[in-house]
């Protein structure tokens, strides 16, 4: 599927990664409706550049490519999945780092202490 128009693009890239609207609106740091209207060609609805930045990041598309359509799609990978200290976060533990940077200090230690069995 060739995606000719930035919302196609952004759907498709939402797509490939495996998010839903929903993951990915807390993931950029907007509501929902935003990611919606980013994937509509009848609202016009484009993300600021900002948010265009971390659609892609979070993704793993090309900036490029999402934001003007040139180029390849996906990042190059150029360290092997392999090794393990090399291996890029899903969009789940990204998902999860924003969530938890949201909450207050004593709920994040409350859920560290949960976590770590203490």
């Amino acid at each position: 599927m060739e995606a000719t128009d930035i919302y196609s693009r952004i759907k498709q890239a939402r797509e490939h990664s495996g998010l839903t609207q929903s993951s990915l609106a807390i993931m950029v740091g907007v509501k929902r409706s935003s990611a919606n209207q980013w994937e509509s060609s009848a609202l016009r609805k484009e993300p600021c550049t900002g948010n265009l930045i971390k659609i892609a990041e979070i993704t793993g598309v090309s900036f490029e490519w999402l934001a003007t359509g040139r180029g390849e799609m996906a990042w190059e990978v150029r360290v092997s999945e392999s090794t393990p200290e090399y291996n890029q976060p899903t969009p789940r533990e990204l998902l999860l780092l924003r969530l938890f940077r949201k909450l207050p200090e004593r709920k994040q230690k409350a859920l560290v202490d949960f976590l770590s069995g203490d």
